[in-house]
């Protein structure tokens, strides 16, 4: 492994690197007895962990945050312990290596914190409650090892109010009634880490199939049955496809998808259970442009990637996220088509420049604070990008085979980085340590800027390829690139390896080429620029076959373009046969050029595409013209009930950027419209916000109320950072901040950031605490913007007043200087 560019931004200076604990014992079994009660938000219960003694285990230590411990035995017998309130320390009598240790604790936590959650009713009575164990949470509600470098069998036996469903990992074994509570009992022989033992008890209602012997379970709240068809119908075809890719089969007895109200995240693989937010459940009008795919394939791809085989520590969780994120982008190109493939990649650049943009990091780091904080765009589209940059390299049959060994050879075990290079090294007879030492362990990313000229009397093109990346990237990437030529009957295709700063590749041709398609089908992780004129750039839009140099194309000629091209660009948009994703590019290439003409396309276009996705783009663009007549549009979808959910909300939130008061009275009817995940209502209370400010606070607090819907409650929150931060905006803010909700946090975090106050420091000081380690780091880093705008601000203070000094000591040099010469 070598590290020369550690990144920027993201460590703060007292980060030092982690590495998990070395327990003296392997963890065989964890058995554990709980009663939920819903009323009083607890878990009352017995944990036994079985272990086996890798050496002289004279303390055992097991996570366990906010508990009464009640008891603890070892082997049946009492056993001594101290308790930090954190951390459980048990002392066996006598312990050698071989040893088995039975341990059983019986505790209770109530309301805790983190872990499992209850979800109140609109009356503030929980009538759910489901766990979220990663990264390290289960130690909130499960006393037991809470790293996931250790793996056990799982048996869970729940005590629930009689009439609720409980679902936990692996098969059923058991489900009695006694008195007011029903008892079941789930057994998983396969080895998992602890922070995917999971539950959901609630008043579900769950349809059941099968696929090869597998139990298939849908568990939705009950009056949304007629939702499961349009979230789940794929689900078996997923199953099917990541079997055949991978070459293993589908690890568990059983698969249940669990959707929950509130979730804390969108969806968590827990081995044979995944729990995943009720709001991927939509109906028939959702539908049009709303997919659960994405979500059922990424959560669905990790029971093999991170359940079957699991990252040792969270340095290397790519190993977990890269994979699930890029079979969800395999199962989209199997579904939908090449096109929405690539556009998927394309798509994940975006969300990784837009992280590289605040800060880089080496996909493999140990130095962080929280485990929260490597759960982002580097370990998910980033490394999703790299293994597929690295099945173009090694070919894609080579990269299922390595796949198909790590699977099997690591099987119930822990995985770190360098073993998964080697299985890729075996299957494909290269060594890569190179690529890895590129793209895993050093921050940053190639960027590429080309150009190109015709020589007519040569018969020449003269490409050029410069590597521009930053100082945070290394100095030069090791690359190989394809480019396919069209010209008027040919077309050259060329494979070449940039290994240098500047790269030139000359090339004899029967005449000038119309387009020139950089890396045609996206294989190779990189930031491309075109440094070609407009009319080389439409033309690679319209001649080239294939979509990512086109949508780059487009993109770079949202810079360049003038109005005397948007008559092609408009042709483009129009034209239905083409893929939607181009469409939606070209639509915000035409808004970024400005001008009546580009407003005239735009509206235009709304009477004749159909498509919903390019309807939102062509409304997102519409938000560059500050204008009353497009305004009128705006208003005019955001009422039709016959547009898209998505369509209207985004009419929604360009009537706000556009900046009219005049449209206040529209937005405030759309706050009744009920939309899926109140997409529409939430979107128009950040725009009744964004316009009015100070005056909306009236509105914005009608929704602030726990028992307001999440989306709602949420834009109404981070709307408060609209607003001067008065005594009562801040009170809101601080009472906001005392949720146990990591969303309702982040909310208040989204306010405090576009409020930058020193009014909003203490919120975030104390939120810089939290139990969220994802809430801890936004808030650490909303402070520091507060403090750097402080900072900034003092120092245009400082230097106004210096300013100011000058011109005093000017006007008293003029007085004296004009006395003089009176004298």
């Amino acid at each position: 492994m070598v590290s020369v560019k550690t990144g920027r931004g993201f460590a703060y200076p007292e980060y030092e690197p982690f590495y998990p604990p070395e327990p003296p014992y392997e963890l065989l079994r964890v058995k554990a007895e709980i009663d939920v009660d819903l009323a009083s938000r607890s878990i009352e219960g017995k944990a036994l962990n079985v272990l086996k003694c890798t050496g002289a285990c004279e303390k055992i230590v097991f996570h366990a945050v906010d508990m009464k411990i009640e008891e603890v035995r070892i082997n049946g017998k009492q056993a001594s312990y101290t308790y930090t309130g954190k951390e459980l320390e048990i002392y066996p009598e006598k312990a050698t290596s071989g040893d088995i240790l039975e341990v059983q604790i019986s505790y209770k936590t109530v309301e805790p914190r983190a872990g499992v959650w209850f979800i109140p009713t609109d009356k503030g009575k929980p009538y759910l409650a489901y766990t979220q164990g990663q990264p390290e949470d289960t130690r909130f509600w499960l006393p037991t090892y809470d790293f996931p470098n250790r793996k056990t069998v799982v048996e869970l036996v729940i005590r629930a109010p009689k009439g609720l469903k409980a679902l936990s990992n692996g098969k059923l074994i058991e489900h009695a009634i006694g008195g007011e509570k029903e008892k079941w009992v789930y057994r998983l022989d396969s080895k998992i880490p602890t922070y995917l033992i999971a539950f959901a008890v609630g008043d579900f209602y769950v349809k059941e199939d099968e696929y090869n012997g597998v139990l298939l379970q849908y568990a939705v709240p009950k009056g949304r049955e007629a939702d499961i068809e349009r979230s789940f119908s794929q689900t078996k075809d997923m199953i099917r496809l990541f079997e055949e890719y991978t070459g293993v089969k589908y690890p568990y007895p059983k698969y249940s998808q669990v959707c929950v109200d509130d979730f804390v995240a969108g969806g968590m693989e827990n081995a044979s259970i995944t729990i995943l937010t009720s709001a991927t459940l939509h109906d028939e009008k959702a539908h049009i442009d709303f997919r659960s795919e994405p979500l059922v394939s990424h959560e669905l791809a990790h029971q093999w990637f991170g359940d079957l085989v699991t990252c040792k520590d969270w340095s290397h969780l790519w190993l977990n996220e890269g994979f699930a994120t890029l079979m969800e982008a395999i199962w989209r190109r199997h579904e939908l088509g090449k096109d929405e493939f690539v556009y998927d990649l394309i798509g994940m650049m975006d969300s990784y420049l837009a992280e590289y943009g605040r800060y880089a990091r080496p996909i493999v780091t140990r130095v962080y604070k929280y485990p929260d904080e490597m759960f982002d765009s580097h370990s998910y589209p980033k490394a999703a990008l790299v293994l597929w940059s690295l099945a173009s390299i090694i070919g894609e049959e080579n990269f299922r085979k390595g796949i198909k060994r790590y699977l099997e050879a690591k099987r119930e075990q822990n995985a770190e980085t360098e073993e998964f290079r080697r299985f890729m090294e075996e299957a494909s007879g290269l060594k890569l340590d190179w690529f890895f030492e590129q793209y895993v362990y050093n921050a940053g990313h190639p960027s590429l800027k080309v150009s190109y000229k015709w020589d007519d009397k040569q018969k020449m093109l003269e490409l050029k390829i410069t590597q521009t990346q930053g100082e945070d990237s290394l100095p030069k990437y090791r690359l190989p690139l394809e480019l396919v030529i069209l010209g008027q009957d040919y077309k050259e295709e060329r494979k070449f390896l940039i290994d240098e700063k500047q790269y030139t590749l000359n090339l004899q041709l029967p005449s000038k080429p119309k387009a020139v398609c950089i890396d045609p089908e996206f294989k190779i992780l990189k930031a491309l620029s075109l440094d070609l004129p407009p009319e080389e750039l439409l033309a690679i839009i319209g001649s080239c076959p294939y979509l990512y140099p086109r949508v780059i194309a487009a993109r770079e000629l949202s810079k360049k373009a003038s109005p005397v091209h948007i008559d092609e660009l408009a042709k483009i948009l129009l034209a239905e046969e083409e893929f939607w994703g181009l469409r939606s590019e070209v639509a915000q290439t035409i808004g970024s050029i400005g001008g009546q003409k580009a407003r005239d396309a735009l509206l235009n276009a709304l009477s004749h595409v159909k498509h919903p996705r390019v309807r939102r783009a062509i409304v997102r663009a519409l938000a560059n013209f500050k204008e009353k007549p497009v305004a009128d549009t705006l208003s005019k979808i955001l009422l039709d009930e016959n547009e898209s959910y998505y369509v209207r909300a985004e009419a929604a939130a360009s009537l706000g950027k556009i900046g009219l008061k005049e449209y206040v009275d529209i937005l405030a009817r759309a706050l009744e419209t009920k939309s899926h995940n109140h997409v529409i209502a939430a979107t128009s209370l950040d725009s009744i916000a964004l316009l009015l400010g100070d005056e909306a606070l009236a509105t914005v607090e009608k929704y602030l109320s726990p028992d307001t819907p999440m989306p709602l409650r949420r834009a109404a929150i981070a709307s408060l950072g609209y607003m001067t931060p008065t005594q009562r905006v801040i009170s809101l803010l601080e009472e906001a901040s005392r949720s146990r909700h990591p969303h309702v946090k982040l909310a208040v975090v989204s306010a405090c950031t576009r409020i930058l106050s020193p009014k909003v420091m203490p919120i975030l000081e104390k939120l810089q605490q939290d139990v969220s380690g994802r809430v801890a780091r936004n808030a650490r880093d909303a402070l520091e913007q507060v403090r750097k705008h402080v900072e900034k601000g003092e120092e245009y203070r400082k230097l106004r007043e210096e300013i100011d000094k000058l011109k005093e000591e000017e006007r008293r040099l003029s007085e004296r200087i004009e006395r003089l010469e009176k004298k």
